[in-house]
């Protein structure tokens, strides 16, 4: 190889080192404060649920209930929707099938 395809050769290694390295920069690097995703938070969700469910309620009320919860944080849950509810139903039934059927 000549002396010019081994500059171009490191300057192009060098170039994906640094790239690499920028990207490693932003991916996180712990858990965010405020992540209901993680399976304390997700457990702490499905007793909240399970301890507002009623006999006969819709998932409206059942999601208006679960806002009013004493232990329900909107501060750390503030993604939490309807459709995150459903979701979380779905994953609860895995545990109990017969939830809210």
């Amino acid at each position: 190889m000549k002396t010019i395809e081994w500059v171009m050769m490191a300057a192009f290694i060098g170039g994906l080192a640094l790239s690499l390295y920028k990207v490693y920069l932003f991916l996180p690097q712990k858990a965010l404060a405020d992540d209901d995703t993680t399976p304390e938070s997700v457990a702490l969700l499905e007793r909240i649920m399970v301890e507002s469910n009623q006999a006969g309620m819709s998932e409206e009320a059942l999601y208006e209930q679960m806002l009013t919860h004493s232990e329900f944080d909107p501060k750390h849950f503030w993604r939490f929707n309807e459709n995150r509810l459903r979701h979380l139903i779905d994953h609860y039934r895995l545990k109990e099938p017969n939830f809210r059927l």
